[in-house]
């Protein structure tokens, strides 16, 4: 008795549901090189771990331009008074 392996775990060309199976056959056979083995969590957290370094750079530059508006308010204030 083999241990049967859900047509859902075959590596597919494009990774979405109507891409074509790499190798469906031998995904099926259970060779570990045709099927996906990594969960959801994951994936989830390995691409999010990609975009946190440009989502902190653009907190950062946003935060550079809010200082300066800030600075450049204050100066104009003062130009008033």
């Amino acid at each position: 008795l083999e241990k049967a392996t859900p047509e859902a775990c075959c590596q597919r060309e494009l990774q979405s549901r109507e891409g074509m199976f790499v190798n469906k056959e031998a995904c099926l056979l259970g060779i570990e090189r045709f099927q996906n083995r990594q969960g959801c969590y994951t994936v989830i957290l390995n691409s999010f771990e990609t975009y946190v370094y440009l989502a902190g750079a653009l907190a950062i530059g946003v935060l550079a331009i809010e200082l300066f508006a800030m600075i450049f308010a204050m100066c104009l204030f003062r130009g008033i008074q």
